[in-house]
């Protein structure tokens, strides 16, 4: 993956600014009331949908990292509570993109370079079951905020058309989510489930309008607290 020094940057920006946001959550959870914390770290896919038909190779995913916190009121099977979090992607990719060739009206195919970074925070609520002390299930939702940059820069090509373009936003929108932590020990599992959310966050730029919202599957690593 091709990463500028300006995206390093600013990667190490937004991660700096989730720590500092999910680390006063944390604390003020766990001081509440006397229910578990459990905290999740995970890796997953974000499909989102190509609707352009002069794009190829289909939907985009992305690589997406996170980091949670859930906390439960109370203590029993039945669980309920409050969960905040992060998700962070930064993916790059070629895409093949067709265009007008010329005042002739043919169509050629050129090779543009496509470069994205996304973070969104995320405060809910969720409720959850817990039939046996190893096994936990879960369901949230909520509201996020997001943020996204999109940069394309295209390959060698006789086009003028095609030029470099770069476009960043934030955006609202919700999420809902569903998952499975399985512990081995009394503090250590691992945890999967999907995601799907929905934002006002949209780019349009030289590969065509890209609508930033979808389904996430994930695994990881959950933490009893």
């Amino acid at each position: 993956m091709r990463m500028k020094s300006g995206r390093r940057a600013q990667w190490t920006m937004l991660l700096i600014c989730a720590a500092i946001a999910l680390l006063p959550a944390t604390q003020a959870f766990s001081e509440d009331s006397p229910g578990t914390l459990v905290c999740h770290i995970t890796y997953g896919e974000l499909t989102i949908a190509n609707d352009d038909p002069n794009v190829a190779g289909g939907d985009y995913q992305l690589d997406m990292f996170s980091a949670d916190v859930q906390k439960s009121l109370g203590q029993g099977a039945l669980l309920y509570g409050f969960e905040t979090g992060a998700y962070f992607s930064m993916d790059s990719e070629v895409r093949s993109f067709y265009a007008s060739s010329g005042g002739g009206g043919g169509v050629a195919a050129a090779a543009v370079d496509v470069e994205s970074l996304y973070f969104d925070y995320f405060l809910g609520g969720f409720v959850g079951l817990k039939p046996a002390r190893w096994l936990r299930l879960y369901a949230g939702a909520g509201p996020l905020l997001i943020y996204g940059q999109r940069d394309t820069e295209p390959q060698a090509t006789p086009y003028d058309e095609i030029t470099d373009e770069s476009d960043s936003g934030f955006g609202a929108g919700v999420y809902a989510r569903a998952g499975i932590d399985l512990f081995f020990t009394k503090n250590f599992g691992i945890s999967g489930g999907a995601r799907i959310n929905q934002t006002t966050l949209t780019f349009d730029n030289t590969e065509g309008e890209v609508d930033v919202e979808g389904w996430q599957y994930y695994v990881g690593a959950a933490f009893y607290f």
